[in-house]
């Protein structure tokens, strides 16, 4: 007899079919996580206009995958709570927020951006990091855009989000047209690195921070739901990254930021 093949992460979800039995949860799963990171990768950039954040359309696809019954009633309680008072706020609300969170150059109470997390070789080998997600980009065909209002630093955490939404997304198409399982299989495992090595690593973190700094309002709630989103990736993926703690990044920065006064010209030094 033959060996069931099963989706994991349907299994984990409750699901116990084989993978040819649920081929349609198993699309709508992936467009559903697809969805989930679009939609975050879009709220966490700038705010360039009203589209970029609506946040009754993650329910649907947060229905989909959620794990755990206590995450599902967080999430509804924080959508619920955004009409309270996003629909109030104009625009350049909303961008002075953004700013006053995140800064207009890097932050160094939550950066967005993965370089400043630095990586598990610690500060010697903190700019491999692009040279890392680069890699994960050129080989799953993900270009990162080069013009617009979406334009970034590969490591920042709305293109990271990006790619994510993107091998989402490659992996439903992939089960959609009856594509050869050690294709879609190779498109996971790269979903998985990028979660342990990556996203899974620095953003628990960074949510830490960015609720911190923002207190409430938008910018504390996203940080909300992109935790508890991050978390149920973590699971749904079965992986366990080594996550950065406070102390460590604090002891990155406080290097980072002495190399910047070691290396910088005479001219910038006081009395000069």
């Amino acid at each position: 007899m033959s060996e069931l093949k099963q989706d994991d992460m349907l299994v984990r979800l409750g699901e116990n079919g084989s993978i040819d039995d649920n081929r349609e949860l198993r699309i709508s799963l992936q467009l559903a996580r697809g969805r989930v990171y679009e939609i975050l990768a879009r709220a966490l950039g700038y705010p360039w206009n009203r589209k970029f954040f609506r946040p009754q359309k993650l329910l649907e696809p947060m229905d989909v995958l959620l794990i755990d019954e206590n995450d599902w009633e967080s999430l509804q309680e924080v959508v619920n709570r955004f009409g309270d008072y996003l629909p109030k706020m104009a625009m350049k609300q909303v961008q002075s927020e953004h700013i006053r969170v995140f800064g207009h150059a890097v932050s160094q109470e939550c950066p967005p951006y993965e370089m400043q997390y630095g990586t598990e070789g610690g500060v010697n080998s903190q700019t491999d990091v692009l040279i890392q997600i680069g890699g994960f980009y050129d080989t799953f065909g993900y270009q990162v855009p080069d013009k617009g209002p979406t334009r970034d630093r590969i490591d920042h955490l709305s293109i990271e989000l990006q790619f994510m939404a993107f091998c989402c997304h490659r992996e439903a198409y992939g089960i959609e047209n009856g594509h050869d399982e050690k294709q879609l299989t190779v498109i996971r495992s790269g979903q998985k690195k990028f979660i342990r090595n990556h996203l899974g690593r620095w953003v628990p973190l960074f949510c830490l921070f960015s609720a911190r700094k923002a207190e409430r309002g938008i910018y504390k709630d996203l940080s909300d739901i992109l935790s508890i989103f991050i978390k149920n990736e973590i699971t749904l993926l079965d992986v366990q990254p080594v996550k950065v703690e406070e102390p460590e990044y604090r002891s990155l920065s406080y290097s980072m930021e002495n190399d910047l006064i070691a290396n910088a010209p005479a001219e910038c030094e006081s009395g000069k």
